[in-house]
Formats: structure tokens, C-alpha cells, sequence
């Protein structure tokens, strides 16, 4: 910055003009970079980007070819894991899965995954892909609507269970929470299929109570004594045989209705004594 030497305003020190009192300043203007100069910058810019090109081309070829040679000789690939069967894949996972956690199918199959329940959460792991994903009914249908909270103790999904043919999941959630009485949360029901991982609505049915016979012979036991007793009571009453009456109660009169006693008689005077001297 220097001051024009009309004004003295402080201005650039490559300014002709001033803008400030509009005359001539005679500094010397700002040399422009000469063409030659210009055009060696813009071709060592283009051979820069070149070379980034071809270094990233080389890379992905031999990234490739790494990967052919590896799948051909059944050998690991730097930087791949060793190659494990599913079944083995899925017993590692198992031991690092989280302790409280409960598994709820697991397949060997062109499946290969397994299933597990962690804190209302239905998990899914991929032997193959060795992806772990949650199966979340709001993020796959839009109703019904399943009740999510962390830090509840009550939430999300509460019981998984793979169905008898091994093909679906039956799936219970809480839907809606109450609070003040936690055993009227409404619930919600769903089905998935392992096999397409398709989600739907499902009717749950309440499995049926197993019959216990002994228990229920000792109720129809006890019943018919109890009516034995009362058919005996009920031909005692009939028969005139009753309990001996209770002795009398003396029953307290009250105060105000006591009889009053009558006041006793006022005493006689007694008679006036004698003159002492009769004959005077």
C-alpha cells in the first residue's frame, strides 16, 4: 500500500489512478505474467494429471490381477482373511456376540446367517458377506408401527421364534407402551421369510396350556368331597339336629330409663319436755 501523493490516501501501490481524487499517481503498473510463462504452468498441469491417471489405472490392474492369482491358487489374498467354511465363520461370531444375547436360528445353507435377539433388537449376520444388519420392521413396512427406546427395559422386539418348517421367523413387538400397567402393552406380530427376507403382518396364536391329567383329577376330586360335606350338613339340618342354644345375655337397661328410687321420709319432731314445777 503507498499514499497518492495528491489526496495521501492510502492505495494500491500498482494504482495509475487514484480513486479517491481521481488523478494520476504515477505508480508502476502490475506486470501481467508473460505468455510463455502461462503456458509452461497449463503443461505442468496437464503431464500432473496424466500421471495421476496412469498411477490409478496400474493400481487397479494389479489389484486385479492379486485377486485372480489368489482365487486360483485357494491361497489368501493380501490384505483378505483366510478362507473359513460358513460353519466355521458362524461359530467365530457366536463367541464374540454380546452375552445376554439369545440366538434364534442359525443356517448353514445358501442362507448362511445366523439370528439372534440382543435387547429387543433382531440381529442378522452374513457368513459370507460378514455383514452384521438389523431387521427392523419400521424400516421395511410402514404399519405396524413397533415401539423403540434403549433405554426402556420393555422395547422393540420381545420373542423370536423360527417356525416348524425352518422357512420363517415369528416375530412379537411391543407396539404401543403402558406405563402405569406394562402388561397391557399392545403387542404386534410379523412373519419373515429367511429365505426372501419379505416382512408381513401375522395373526399371533397363543400356544395351548398342556393337560395335566393328575391335576386335573385332584380338582374333581376335591370338588365331589366338598359336595359330600355339604349333602351331610344339609341331612343333619333336615333330620332337626342343631346346635345347643347359647346361654342368655343380661341385656344393660340404660341410665335414663332405670327406675328412680323414692326420696326417703322426713323424720317426726320430737314432743316438748314437762314444766318443771306443775303446781305453780
Amino acid at each position: 500500500m503507498r499514499r497518492c501523493p495528491t489526496c495521501e490516501e492510502e492505495i494500491d501501490e500498482h494504482l495509475e489512478i487514484c480513486p479517491w481524487c481521481g488523478r494520476r499517481t504515477g505508480f508502476e503498473p502490475k506486470k501481467s505474467a508473460p505468455q510463455s510463462q502461462i503456458k509452461r504452468i497449463i503443461e505442468n498441469a496437464k503431464a500432473n494429471r496424466l500421471l495421476l491417471v496412469v498411477g490409478f489405472g496400474m493400481a487397479m490392474i494389479g489389484l486385479a490381477v492379486g485377486l485372480v492369482v489368489g482365487c486360483l491358487s485357494n491361497r489368501a489374498v493380501v490384505g483378505m482373511s483366510s478362507r473359513l467354511g460358513v460353519s466355521e465363520v458362524i461359530d467365530s461370531f457366536t463367541n464374540v456376540m454380546p452375552p445376554e444375547s439369545k440366538v434364534v436360528a442359525r443356517f448353514n445353507d445358501d442362507r448362511h446367517c445366523i439370528y439372534y435377539l440382543n435387547s429387543g433388537h433382531l440381529m442378522k449376520f452374513n457368513a459370507a458377506s460378514k455383514m452384521l444388519d438389523e431387521v427392523n420392521p419400521n424400516n421395511m413396512i410402514d404399519e405396524p408401527h413397533v415401539y423403540y427406546n434403549d433405554r426402556d427395559t420393555l422395547s422393540g422386539i420381545t420373542e423370536a421364534e423360527l417356525s416348524a418348517d425352518e422357512k420363517f421367523i415369528i416375530i412379537r413387538a411391543i407396539s404401543e407402551r403402558n406405563e402405569k400397567e406394562p402388561e397391557k402393552n399392545k403387542m404386534v406380530s410379523f412373519q419373515l421369510n429367511t429365505e426372501s427376507m419379505n416382512l408381513m403382518p401375522y395373526k399371533y396364536v397363543p400356544p395351548k396350556k398342556n393337560y395335566d391329567a393328575n391335576a386335573d383329577s385332584l380338582r374333581k376330586a376335591w370338588a365331589a368331597r366338598q359336595k359330600y360335606l355339604q349333602r351331610n350338613q344339609e341331612q343333619k339340618e333336615e333330620e332337626g339336629t342343631e346346635a345347643a342354644p347359647a346361654a342368655p345375655q343380661p341385656v344393660e337397661t340404660p341410665l335414663e330409663e332405670q327406675p328412680v328410687a323414692a326420696p326417703a321420709p322426713a323424720p317426726a319432731p320430737a314432743p316438748a319436755p314437762p314444766p318443771a314445777n306443775p303446781g305453780e
